[in-house]
């Protein structure tokens, strides 16, 4: 049996009022754009690779965030084969007797929408997390740590010159170096993968937690405060710049999730009902995400913090 470790790119609506989304809705949140996988032999050497692009047929034009840190460029995906083909020949090269690994549960719901959506008849083998055994090995399975950040614990230096991050067959081959450092690889499949179901979640939307605080000061300090949540993904996010007051007391900043683009964050300190201190904080994806006006965004984030500081 063969280890295959799988890295998937996917493209998404520019808008989600867009003529294209409203085709599909949430049947097809993603589109696939790039399989990226490497075969690993019995003494978890990578032996062999595979890197298709997939030509889109619902979101043709890139997203510029996509574009951004995946690199890919419009023209790479216009001779390249529709998604089922594309499936087939990766099927082809994993061959019979093998298990595909992934970084975590996203690969496999995305692609497995795409399988549905397009009716792709190919059949592949279970799917297994790495990212799960990872988190077990350190201590804490619930550790969801990115590819990257994995890499670093490690001490695995990533060469981003000749293999950038965010490629498809790139990110493989660095999932790949972190299995090779496991003592028993075998125990992944201990963590079987089933894809979940994507659905879109309105920008307006407000994802909310409430956490009980001593004061004002301990609340704007607190990990609530300094690393908020995607409201799409819940992944943890850095302030970009800081927090500034607005007019009605509450605290605003700046976040940007890679995968679903800009995010504001917004704390409001009150009483519960037992009179202690609390604080709401909400997160919400922006309305507009091109690159420009992110851009824009954060220069004007600037300028009201330097004002707000004077």
């Amino acid at each position: 049996m063969q280890y295959i470790v799988l890295d998937l790119e996917w493209n998404q609506p520019t808008s989600y009022s867009s003529p294209a989304y409203k085709a599909v809705g949430g049947k097809l949140m993603f589109e696939l754009i790039q399989i990226g996988a490497v075969k690993v032999d019995e003494y978890l050497n990578v032996v062999d690779s595979f890197s298709h692009f997939i030509r889109p047929v619902y979101y043709t034009k890139l997203n510029p965030r996509i574009r951004r840190i995946t690199h890919i460029e419009q023209e790479d995906l216009e001779d390249a084969p529709e998604f089922c083909e594309a499936m087939e020949t990766f099927s082809e090269w994993c061959g019979e007797d093998y298990v595909l690994l992934t970084w975590g549960c996203d690969d496999i719901s995305v692609l497995y929408q795409n399988m549905t959506f397009f009716k792709c008849e190919t059949q592949l083998k279970p799917m297994y997390d790495l990212q799960r055994l990872y988190g077990e090995l350190n201590g804490n399975s619930k550790d969801r740590k990115g590819l990257k950040a994995a890499m670093e614990q490690m001490n695995i230096c990533p060469d981003e010159d000749s293999r950038p991050f965010h490629n498809a067959v790139n990110d493989a081959y660095y999932t790949a170096l972190i299995f090779s450092t496991f003592p028993e690889p075998e125990k992944v499949l201990n963590y079987p993968l089933a894809p979940r179901k994507l659905q879109h979640i309105e920008k307006k939307k407000e994802c909310q937690i409430i956490v009980k605080v001593k004061n004002t000061q301990d609340g704007m300090q607190s990990a609530a405060a300094m690393t908020p949540n995607c409201p799409s993904c819940g992944k943890k996010l850095e302030l970009s710049e800081g927090y500034v007051k607005q007019r009605d007391g509450s605290m605003v900043a700046l976040c940007e999730c890679p995968q679903h683009g800009l995010v504001f964050s917004r704390i409001r300190f009150s009483k519960n009902e037992e009179g202690k201190a609390i604080m709401i904080r909400g997160t919400q994806l922006s309305e507009e995400q091109s690159k420009a006006y992110i851009s824009t965004k954060m220069l004007q984030w600037r300028q009201k913090l330097a004002l707000q500081e004077q």
